[in-house]
């Protein structure tokens, strides 16, 4: 017996499900930060130079900024899903 494929599709339901994902690793990002920050802050400066000028600094820092970029992005996603919620109300209530 065979499954039936599943049909690409973006409704209300999908949008809010790629909402709460990408919340939850920007959440997690955020606290990874400070974490970072803190554990980053307690080494002392001698200590931090060669972090600081390692490629996985470098990347991490790109990655923040890359977020940051993201967030543009985030937003214009919560406008579409309102939207679609307020569409979905509307043609509900008729």
């Amino acid at each position: 017996m065979q499954e039936a494929p599943i049909e690409p599709g973006w409704d209300l339901d999908s949008a809010e499900l790629a909402y709460g994902v990408i919340a939850r690793y920007v959440e997690h990002t955020q606290v990874s930060g400070l974490i970072i920050a803190l554990l980053a802050n307690s080494l002392g400066e001698e200590r931090l130079k060669p972090l600081v000028e390692s490629e996985y600094w470098q990347a991490y820092q790109e990655s923040k900024r890359l977020l940051a970029e993201a967030h543009l992005d985030v937003d214009r996603l919560t406008k579409l899903i309102d939207q679609m919620r307020a569409n979905e109300k509307s043609i509900s209530d008729k």
